[in-house]
């Protein structure tokens, strides 16, 4: 460990001693290896439904102890980490609201954050300002403990989303836990968060789909066998999970309506250009998108920018 991640692992171990992880699919999983790779030597704590997936769990190292029961599962942590997906993440917090101990923060891997802010605080009751949100943009088309990944969050850029009651500890301790299993950091309003995600992440999984979906319509055992890596590179996010989705869809919906119009104008524009033979037209739509590709991968090559924030 160099000596960044000593002075990380130091500075986060003033914030927490025991974390529990509430979900233990693909990205809670994910952040208990990563947080015993990074050398975390508190408690790590587990909840999941699944008698299977709490036995995968203790057995992969992502916790030290798993429970059937949420608040068992919280019993002793400092800081609470809900991942599970964004429609079940308020019911879940109120699970926990009596089991809390005093000096708790929670926080959440939710990948919308206006609805789940309003709704997980309406749940959390008094103990709302112990909420800092949080959305680690990392992940997989795969999903569940099996799919979980010690590495997932280096280098990924996580997205604070902290409330104006929130203590000055609670989002430090949130912003040492990313860090510590080395993602970079940025703060947002949750609003300003679902505007920029609708655009970069949720919209291109529905275009995705949609395209697999539009490839795949009939004769799949004719045209399958022409899949390269055009179609792979395209199409790979649409194997992620449709319920989870569906929730995302579901509490980002105006932000993503004005995503979805935005890019039916421009396909329209390309149909209505090859409908024309206007070829001069597509070579002019296709240099739009190739040099928007080159700006905004290498926007997402550098540092965030410092002080964006809410």
């Amino acid at each position: 460990m160099d000596t960044a991640d000593q002075r990380a692992l130091s500075s986060a171990e003033e914030s927490f001693r025991a974390v529990a992880i509430l979900g233990l699919g693909l990205m809670g999983g994910s952040l208990g290896l990563a947080l015993r790779a990074q050398g975390f030597r508190g408690r790590l704590t587990g909840f999941a439904r699944r008698a299977a997936v709490r036995e995968a769990a203790l057995r992969l190292g992502a916790v030290d102890a798993v429970f059937a029961d949420p608040a068992e599962a919280i019993r002793e942590a400092d800081l609470v980490v809900l991942c599970v997906p964004v429609l079940a993440i308020p019911s879940l917090a109120e699970s926990c609201v009596a089991a809390l101990a005093s000096n708790a923060v929670l926080t959440d891997v939710g990948s919308t954050k206006t609805w789940v802010m309003r709704a997980t605080r309406a749940a959390l009751g008094a103990a709302a300002p112990r909420l800092v949100g949080s959305h680690p943009i990392a992940g997989s088309e795969r999903q569940g403990i099996e799919a979980a990944d010690a590495q997932l969050y280096r280098g990924a850029l996580v997205v604070l989303t902290p409330a104006p009651d929130n203590p000055p500890a609670a989002v430090f301790a949130v912003e040492r836990l990313w860090r510590q299993v080395g993602a970079r950091v940025v703060t947002l309003s949750p609003e300003e968060h679902d505007r920029r995600l609708a655009r970069t992440s949720h919209l291109p999984h529905l275009v995705a789909s949609a395209l697999a979906a539009t490839s795949g319509r009939d004769r799949v055992a004719e045209y399958g066998p022409f899949c390269g890596n055009g179609f792979r590179d395209t199409t790979r996010i649409a194997a992620g999970a449709p319920d989870l989705w569906l929730d995302i869809v579901q509490t980002n919906r105006p932000a993503l309506l004005e995503e979805m119009e935005a890019f039916g104008e421009r396909w329209c524009a390309l149909t209505e250009a090859v409908r024309r033979e206007d070829f001069e037209a597509v070579r002019r739509l296709l240099e739009v998108g190739r040099e928007a590709r080159r700006s905004m991968l290498g926007a997402a090559d550098r540092s965030p920018p410092l002080g964006d924030s809410a």
